[in-house]
């Protein structure tokens, strides 16, 4: 029998302390859902309960759903599977209190970046941009985030839910294969910024900052459950491939622990020519073309543009570019949805974000086989305990494969 908990935690003296559980949540909706949540790869999932608005947590522990003041944990049989705060009651009725959550990502949506260079323009520091244009990327990542934790501990921000993050482990990614910064130099090895290859932000927030990042260089980040920042080369575990979702009907035998899926296959998307267009800060036009010769081969040639508004950099479109390319050059370069049976599959805990696992599906017209990246993940819990796991994979980069992850 599954068991979920659903935990309410507090900054007690500097240290998280668990101070509640919602014993008794109520229906979410007709069909008993009594628990919903989500979790993204590099960005923030949600989760959904109500509570009586008579419930005992509201007499024993006061208001303790505000949002913005408390933290939530969701534990499936012993194991933390989700963890983030409140930070919506978007209704309360006579009925019942419904409580919204975020990850604790969703927060860094909500700091801005440092802007600390100077004007490429006027040469002045007139607080309007920040450029990296020296350095790794794991400095670039360390400074933004250092940053970030000394605003949140200033003394009149100490009510913040991250008030308490602190720095954890920052890998330095490689340089993505076929990269080339604005000189036209090949570049390999770690990633390294410079005046050839500079990103510049203004306005934005520190998820924009650092997923801006992670999709130049393919890395991922992560605020876990004791309020550690990570950024990784990798974040999951592709060291072994022992975890297998498999559909597999034929004739009249069935072996499976999959209840449904969708494979799609998205050729209206497609370019493998791509165009990537931005001007830079004297109003230049800057284009980079980037092209899937295998693509053009078996699909034939499908070109567009893609424009890139915040991007004034040549060496930094090579990569956006370049980056997109990897993700629409081919029809099947898409996310693969399983719905997984709850009595069969490996269950959220032995496998989780990032991962790598085994998808397998032959049905009729059907014969799908290939490792896949976990990329999100949506469960919906009912009153009667039925679980019901819905996993979104998307492909897996080849140099992605051996990379020691978290």
């Amino acid at each position: 029998m599954v068991k979920y908990q659903i935990e309410i935690w507090q900054v007690i003296s500097g240290t998280l302390t668990k101070v509640a559980e919602v014993i008794t949540p109520q229906s979410l909706a007709k069909g008993g859902s009594i628990l919903r949540f989500t979790k993204e790869l590099s960005d923030f999932g949600q989760a959904t309960f109500r509570v009586s608005s008579y419930d005992n947590i509201l007499t024993q522990y006061g208001d303790i759903f505000v949002p913005h003041k408390n933290h939530v944990r969701i534990v499936r049989n012993g194991r933390v599977v989700w963890r983030g705060a409140i930070i919506d009651n978007p209704k309360r009725t006579k009925e019942y209190w419904e409580i919204q959550c975020a990850e604790y990502e969703w927060y860094l949506n909500r700091i801005l970046i440092n802007r600390s260079s100077s004007d490429p323009a006027t040469g002045t520091n007139d607080g309007i941009y920040r450029i990296f244009n020296s350095g790794t990327m794991a400095a670039a990542v360390t400074a933004i985030i250092n940053e970030s934790i000394a605003t949140y501990k200033q003394s009149t921000n100490s009510a913040s839910i991250l008030a308490n993050m602190t720095l954890g482990q920052v890998d330095n990614p490689n340089y993505p294969p076929n990269l080339t910064d604005s000189s036209g130099a090949a570049l390999t090895g770690a990633w390294n910024f410079s005046s050839n290859l500079q990103l510049q932000l203004d306005f934005q927030s520190v998820l924009y900052a650092l997923k801006k990042m992670g999709v130049l260089s393919f890395a991922d980040f992560e605020v876990n459950e004791n309020l550690v920042f990570n950024f990784y080369s990798f974040l999951g575990n592709d060291l072994h491939y022992d975890v297998n979702f498999v559909f597999n009907k034929s004739g009249t035998s069935s072996q499976s622990n999959i209840i449904d899926y969708n494979t799609p296959r998205l050729g209206q998307r497609m370019l493998n020519d791509i165009w990537g267009i931005a001007t830079d800060t004297n109003g230049t036009v800057l284009h980079s073309e980037q092209t899937d010769q295998s693509s053009i081969g078996n699909y034939g040639i499908l070109q567009g543009p893609a424009a890139y508004a915040d991007l004034n950099d040549q060496g930094i479109l090579n990569a956006q570019t370049n980056a997109q390319l990897n993700l629409i050059s081919k029809p099947n370069e898409t996310n693969v949805t399983l719905v997984l049976n709850p009595s069969a599959a490996y269950p959220l805990g032995q496998w989780d974000i990032g991962d790598l696992v085994n998808v397998q599906i032959v049905n009729n017209g059907i014969n799908f086989q290939d490792t896949r990246r976990v990329v999100g993940v949506s469960v919906d819990i009912k009153d009667n305990g039925i679980e019901t796991t819905t996993v979104q994979t998307n492909i897996v980069q080849p140099w992605q494969y051996g990379v020691i992850g978290r």
